[in-house]
């Protein structure tokens, strides 16, 4: 998988986006020139939620819906496209190399991501992450025990953490 970091949103401006089923729930996908740049649940915050957050990520863009469906519970996508700072960046390389099946707390995130005194700081990046499941913010949990938060909802969180076990 390419991965291409930019903060650059502004330069975004033609996004095709579709709403794909997948076993965890309806799933929204963009797309930029072929390149996958946001993916979230809409289950948990509804379609009209999630649409707003993207169309807040890439302002000056223009969206069309489009058939194509996706699910990265299942594949990967030849290329994403990852938008923010520098900072998010270190956040989302670092979730990049978290093992499928394991997981990690945000302080230990934290320090791959060199950050290692901004554990809260970090916290927010993985929070703020466009691309969910292929960027996998879900395997962060907190040092505490539990499973935490998660922007689709703990609930969906919980059951992508239990696929990942058994695969």
């Amino acid at each position: 998988m390419v991965v291409v970091f930019t903060d650059k949103k502004s330069c975004i401006r033609n996004i095709e986006y579709s709403f794909s089923p997948t076993a965890h729930g309806e799933l929204l996908t963009a797309w930029c020139q072929g390149w996958l740049c946001y993916a979230t649940f809409t289950d948990y915050l509804t379609r009209e939620v999630v649409l707003k957050e993207m169309q807040r990520l890439f302002p000056k863009a223009t969206f069309t819906p489009t058939t194509r469906t996706f699910d990265p519970t299942t594949s990967r996508p030849e290329r994403i496209l990852l938008v923010g700072t520098r900072f998010r960046h270190d956040v989302w390389r670092a979730l990049l190399d978290v093992p499928r099946g394991s997981t990690t707390t945000y302080s230990a995130l934290a320090t791959k991501a060199n950050h290692t005194t901004a554990v809260r700081a970090v916290a927010t990046s993985v929070g703020c992450n466009p691309i969910s499941v292929v960027v996998p913010c879900h395997r962060i949990v907190p040092a505490s025990g539990g499973i935490g938060n998660y922007h689709s909802g703990a609930e969906i969180k919980r059951t992508l953490l239990q696929a990942e076990a058994l695969a």
